[in-house]
């Protein structure tokens, strides 16, 4: 089967459980050996048609929140859309995406989500995904009482809300609740908003890459403020899945 597939997360999974991935979006850079050859086809929120067409594919994958309504509904081909909010529904996920590709590999990840679930237990702030950055203060700031802020974007500052997938891997590994989270899924906060929070920033390499802008964020804030990678955290599939699993293995 020849899938198209909208979602840099799912592009991954799909290719680590052999799927014949034909069409990708720019931001589907994972494994990177395998998706250079693979034809980019628009981003996460524009497509091109006319170069999908060329592909001739079986099924195009999309993601309710990843990608727009506007793409699936132009979309001339058969298409599947998935739709994550939460950690736990990975392994109904990735068993919906196995019936339509007959892919037994998704079935065998799904499975190990199963047991990453059944198995999970608190950790330590420690053993989050933080990365080694110049400008980053000591990881030990995460054992403060602050609260956190995990934040996604600058410009305007935005960070994340309790219904979204991020949160519920905060939650899964027994942190939840040392995040400031608010109601809508991605908030934005003024600059005195944040102030007056006095959190730890938590600067996530994606989507906005804080690794360029970690010592104006801080300064602009003037809060403390580690790096985390993003990836494991919120590319859901195989990349979140090897996270946790390097955790509760």
């Amino acid at each position: 089967m020849r899938v198209v597939c909208m979602v840099p997360s799912w592009t991954e999974t799909l290719i680590a459980c052999g799927v014949n991935v034909v069409g990708r979006t720019r931001y589907c850079i994972h494994p990177a050996e395998q998706v250079a050859d693979i034809a980019v086809v628009g981003g996460t929120k524009d497509v091109q048609w006319d170069k999908v067409t060329a592909l001739a594919p079986d099924l195009v994958i999309f993601d309710k929140e990843e990608n727009t309504r506007e793409m699936a509904d132009g979309c001339p081909f058969p298409y599947f859309a998935t739709h994550l909010s939460s950690v736990q529904q990975m392994p109904r996920a990735l068993r919906l995406l196995a019936q339509q590709l007959n892919n037994h590999g998704l079935i065998a990840l799904a499975a190990r989500f199963q047991v990453v679930l059944d198995n999970s237990a608190p950790i330590q702030p420690g053993a989050l995904p933080l990365l080694e950055h110049k400008d980053a203060v000591a990881g030990s700031v995460l054992d403060d009482k602050r609260p956190w802020l995990y934040l996604i974007w600058r410009k305007p500052y935005m960070t994340i809300g309790r219904h979204t997938y991020i949160f519920s891997v905060f939650s899964l590994l027994g942190l939840a609740d040392r995040l400031i989270a608010l109601e809508p899924n991605y908030p934005a906060l003024d600059i005195e908003e944040i102030q007056q929070l006095n959190p730890v920033l938590l600067c996530s390499t994606e989507p906005y890459p804080f690794a360029k802008q970690l010592a104006t964020t801080q300064q602009e804030l003037q809060q403390p403020a580690v790096l985390l990678d993003g990836e494991p955290l919120c590319w859901y599939g195989i990349r979140c899945l090897r996270y946790l699993e390097s955790l509760y293995s």
